[in-house]
């Protein structure tokens, strides 16, 4: 890395699940983390408009992550410290990614640093590997919709989305996913597994036609964890009940929740957005577009980029 040089990234945030998808499925939002990355003299994490505060040296998640793929990929390779400057389009623990979008900074970080050249694909498999799971961290880096496992031999099918719009519904109160994991069963019963196989699989086939009003419908037949935790976001039915009374495709939890996201056709979402604004006035309902671009990386200096 030239001594100078500043670099940017531009990361994408997601929902997940989408219903029956459950940790296999994500889909790219146009919400994004932007950070700014420049050589200094010691490791240092600084946040704008961020609502909490957060550790600001190495105590932080992403050079801990930086750290950890240095010590398991960087081939002797050392990263040089780094200030790191943040803003987030994406509330923390809301369920659209925000944790994903930050392990997919601190891969692209070390990868860019390091000269590691990864392939997308060993970003995902190693972003996976630190968030637990694939969907988001692979809709963040590949952008659209995608269907994900994370696992070495089995690359991500990514998809260019057609015909949609959505519209979020956050609550202010935050969810943590550990919170929303917890009320998951450890087992389900082989018949019921197969059940939801064969939901999940109709979405996929649903999905990658673009029949969203198909998939929609699904949303409503998951049985993999919405079940479990609509206790959590009592709302869910309501707002599916509304969605598909005005022409919407269906709703579905965003990705542990606590947010709701109903899936609309495209040019519909403002309508939408008045409805259910009117109807749940405690939440902030705004419109999201799905994204096909991935994480972008920038190099320039510094007077020629913002965040």
């Amino acid at each position: 890395m030239i001594k100078d040089e500043c670099f940017y990234l531009k990361v994408p945030g997601s929902t997940s699940n989408l219903g029956p998808g459950f940790d296999s499925i994500g889909l790219a939002i146009d919400r994004h983390l932007y950070v700014r990355i420049e050589p200094s003299s010691e490791w240092s994490f600084h946040y704008i408009d961020f609502d909490e505060p957060f550790p600001s040296g190495k105590e932080n998640m992403i050079y801990q992550t930086i750290e950890e793929i240095e010590r398991k990929y960087g081939k002797g390779k050392e990263s040089m410290p780094l200030a790191v400057t943040m803003r987030s389009e994406l509330p923390l623990e809301r369920g659209l990614g925000s944790s994903a979008a930050a392990i997919v900074a601190a891969v692209e970080i070390a990868n860019y640093v390091m000269d590691l050249e990864l392939t997308l694909e060993e970003k995902v498999q190693i972003a996976t590997v630190f968030e637990g799971h694939a969907d988001n961290v692979a809709a963040s880096l590949y952008g659209g919709l995608v269907i994900a496992t994370g696992q070495e031999g089995l690359e991500t099918i990514s998809h260019k989305v057609k015909n949609l719009e959505m519209v979020a519904l956050i609550p202010n109160h935050k969810l943590k996913t550990t919170d929303s994991r917890s009320v998951l069963p450890n087992i389900i019963p082989y018949e019921e597994a197969v059940e939801a196989s064969s939901i999940a699989n109709l979405f996929v086939g649903a999905a990658l036609q673009n029949d969203w009003k198909f998939a929609g419908k699904l949303m409503a037949h998951d049985l993999f964890h919405q079940p479990y935790r609509k206790h959590l976001v009592p709302d869910l039915e309501q707002v599916h009940k509304l969605a598909i009374s005005h022409g919407g495709y269906g709703a579905a939890l965003s990705g542990a929740g606590p947010t709701v996201i109903v899936f609309v056709p495209s040019g519909s979402s403002k309508y939408l957005q008045e409805a259910l604004a009117k109807r749940f006035p405690i939440y902030q309902c705004e419109v999201l577009h799905p994204t096909s671009s991935g994480v972008e990386v920038t190099v320039g200096a510094y007077e020629n980029q913002s965040i």
